[in-house]
C-alpha cells in the first residue's frame, strides 16, 4: 500500500484529482481516518487516467470507456493488464493483439500499408502487365 504523496509523485495526479475520483468511485482507495493507501493496481489505473486526461481525452469519456471494459472483460482492473492509446476522442484498447474502441466498443484491424505496397512492388510483373501497372496500383494503396 502506498501513501497518497508518494502515489501524486508516481502519477503525477494532483491532490485535487486524488480527491474527486476516490469522491466519485473512480479509484478506491483503502481509508484509514483521513488518510489513502494505494494498491499498485490503483497506481496503475492512476496512470492511465492521468495519461488520457493529459492527452485529450474528456473525463465523460474516460467513465465511459472504463465502464464498458468492466463489463467486456473479465478482470476487476482490466486497466493494469492492457495497453490503451487515445487520440483525445476514443480510447483504443489493444488486449491479446485484438484493437477496439473502449467507448464505442467497435473493433479495428491494425496492418502495415508500407509492407503491403512494398510487397505489391517486389512483386514480379503478372504476364500481360507491366511492372510500372504493379508500382502505380501500389500508390493507390491506402488505410481502410
Amino acid at each position: 500500500m502506498y501513501p497518497t504523496k508518494l502515489v501524486q509523485r508516481l502519477t503525477k495526479a494532483s491532490l485535487n484529482q486524488l480527491k474527486y475520483w476516490n469522491k466519485t468511485g473512480l479509484v478506491c482507495p483503502e481509508r484509514h481516518g483521513r488518510a489513502c493507501s494505494y494498491s499498485f493496481k490503483d497506481i496503475i489505473k492512476l496512470r492511465v487516467l492521468v495519461s488520457l486526461r493529459k492527452n485529450g481525452l474528456s473525463l465523460q469519456k474516460v467513465r465511459e470507456g472504463i465502464a464498458n471494459l468492466s463489463r467486456l472483460l473479465p478482470d476487476d482492473e482490466p486497466l493494469s493488464r492492457l495497453v490503451i492509446y487515445t487520440d483525445g476522442t476514443d480510447m483504443i484498447v489493444v488486449e491479446k493483439g485484438r484493437y477496439f474502441s473502449a467507448i464505442t466498443r467497435q473493433r479495428y484491424l491494425r496492418f502495415d500499408t508500407e509492407q503491403i505496397s512494398a510487397e505489391i512492388v517486389d512483386m514480379p510483373s503478372a504476364p500481360g502487365g507491366s511492372a510500372s501497372e504493379v508500382e502505380s496500383a501500389s500508390g493507390e494503396l491506402g488505410v481502410v
